[in-house]
């Protein structure tokens, strides 16, 4: 248990400590935000009051679409931070650090247990104070969603972070070279936020795009976290359920997509999602014990022991 606190306290600091890392991995988000506050919530609230008349003030409106935004945002962070944390795996792995740590008492076991768990932690800390902030300033701008939906949010963020994590443990393992794994991250939240329906609807995209995003169990966690906050925001605005429901399926990409055109529920999608990702995490752990317990990795710890003796 000491080796897998000391790792996991080393993983998280070295994290933590490059500026420029930690910036790289939340690059994604913070487009994301600029894209929003410069177009896509004009976009929203020009097309919205087209289409449905002046039925909120502006000050409303503007409360519905930056709520929504931060869950997409949330997603990315999620899926960015804990590939950026796997990148320090990757890292090692290839400056055979990762060989030296297995000269000490440690297994392969407790070696992977400790960059899974500091991913998580990394990630998830960092997605709190995101989303903390957030609300302060949406809070303080437009109106405060309730204590309830936060911690609703809370909740689900904790199943987005696990989720997250064993997929990207499988993506650091397949592509294996450190900097190819910081490419992938550099462009993958720009992928998810269309695939996600984060960027713009689902009903203004195409049938081909709608069934690649109704595989990925992120779409079915921002779809999730979107219809928590949502349903708050309308209800505050005494909306009922029925026209709730409505408005975020057309509006937000905040409906049932299901699986491939199927009538999936979002409960059962998610589900699945979390199913795929213990599947993810077992083939990483696998792969990586068979890396460490490899016969090239065993005989150089032989051969540093012997020229320590």
């Amino acid at each position: 248990m000491k080796n897998i606190l000391a790792l996991t306290k080393r993983n998280c600091l070295l994290f933590l400590r490059s500026k420029m890392t930690v910036f790289s991995s939340l690059f994604s988000s913070l487009i994301l935000i600029a894209l929003y506050f410069l177009f896509i919530a004009k976009t929203y609230s020009k097309g919205f009051n087209d289409e449905a008349g002046m039925l909120f003030s502006q000050k409303q409106l503007y409360f519905a679409i930056y709520s929504q935004m931060i869950m997409g945002v949330l997603v990315i962070n999620s899926v960015s931070l804990s590939m950026g944390m796997f990148t320090l795996m990757a890292r090692d792995l290839e400056t055979r650090k990762a060989d030296a740590f297995m000269l000490t008492n440690m297994k392969p076991f407790q070696l992977v247990i400790s960059y899974l768990i500091s991913s998580l932690l990394v990630s998830f800390a960092l997605n709190v104070l995101t989303l903390v902030v957030s609300v302060i300033i949406i809070g303080a701008s437009t109106f405060w969603i309730s204590a309830a939906t936060f911690f609703s949010v809370f909740g689900v963020l904790i199943i987005t972070t696990i989720v997250s994590c064993s997929i990207m443990l499988l993506v650091t393992v397949l592509v294996k070279s450190s900097i190819a794994l910081g490419v992938v991250n550099s462009v993958v939240g720009t992928i998810l936020g269309f695939l996600c329906g984060i960027y713009m609807p689902y009903s203004q995209m195409g049938v081909t795009a709608k069934h690649i995003g109704s595989l990925l169990p992120f779409t079915h966690l921002t779809i999730w976290m979107k219809q928590i906050v949502l349903s708050d925001v309308f209800g505050q605005f005494g909306m009922s359920k029925e026209v709730s429901e409505k408005m975020q399926e057309m509006w937000f990409s905040a409906g049932d997509v299901g699986l491939c055109g199927a009538n999936v529920p979002l409960w059962g999608m998610v589900l699945l999602g979390g199913l795929f990702a213990v599947l993810c995490l077992v083939i990483s752990a696998f792969v990586l014990k068979s890396r460490l317990n490899g016969k090239s990795t065993i005989e150089k710890v032989r051969k540093l022991k012997s020229a320590k003796k």
